[in-house]
């Protein structure tokens, strides 16, 4: 789709037209958007975060700043995301992020904190998006999914991360946050921002592991299961 609109030109006393592309303009408008939104959202949650203090709980081997096992799936709720995004900064883990306006907003934070991201979602771009983690887990790296993103229902297991996970042979670290003092907004996944000087208890549980065995026929309900029930009892706790 394109529009025009006629100028005259004085200088030749002949109209001309200016064109442009509508579609163009408006994806360039949307990625301005996103990086201005993004930069902005990065400074306000950087200061922020420079007042939160991380306490780990856990087995602190998996922790991502020293984590000598790679090849590892790290999974915790959306509404936890600012945390683990903020205490994982500069870690050279991958995240999954949905291929939408949200996600471009989401990326150019990411993007300011050194952490790599996958553009896909089971709506959009998933099947990419499968390619790109199994290739990524293949070469030993790290990767990070919410298994309740990109729009809920809040809380609940997708199977895709035990797909993942089985065809890729890689185990599971399901990972919880809990601040002591925080905001919730009133959003889908009641999303959590800590609080200024806030204390966050980050718990590493016991990894999901995927026997050789396992297939995804055989054991997929079953490893959804246990991530379930670390995600839900450490989030209670």
């Amino acid at each position: 789709m394109r529009w025009h609109r006629t100028v005259k030109n004085d200088f030749f006393s002949k109209p001309y037209v200016l064109r442009c592309n509508k579609p163009y303009f408006i994806a360039m408008h949307a990625s301005f958007s996103s990086e201005f939104f993004g930069f902005c959202s990065w400074t306000i949650f950087t200061l922020l975060g420079k007042s939160w203090r991380y306490s780990f709980h856990g087995n602190r081997r998996k922790n991502p700043h020293y984590n000598s096992m790679r090849k590892t799936i790290y999974c915790f709720w959306h509404s936890q995301l600012l945390m683990f995004a903020y205490g994982f900064r500069h870690c050279n883990m991958t995240t999954v992020v949905s291929a939408s306006s949200d996600g471009d907003k989401a990326t150019a934070i990411a993007k300011r904190w050194g952490q790599n991201t996958i553009r896909g979602s089971s709506s959009k771009g998933g099947l990419t998006a499968l390619r790109q983690c199994l290739r990524l887990l293949k070469n030993n790296r790290n990767l990070v999914l919410i298994p309740d993103g990109p729009k809920g229902p809040r809380e609940i297991v997708k199977p895709g991360i035990a797909h993942i996970a089985l065809t890729s042979r890689s185990p599971v670290v399901p990972l919880t946050a809990r601040a002591h003092r925080a905001w919730r907004l009133n959003s889908w996944d009641r999303f959590v921002i800590p609080k200024p000087f806030s204390t966050i208890d980050i718990t590493f549980h016991d990894p999901v592991p995927v026997a050789d065995n396992d297939t995804v026929e055989s054991s997929n309900d079953r490893i959804t299961y246990l991530i379930q029930q670390a995600l839900s009892n450490g989030h209670k706790s």
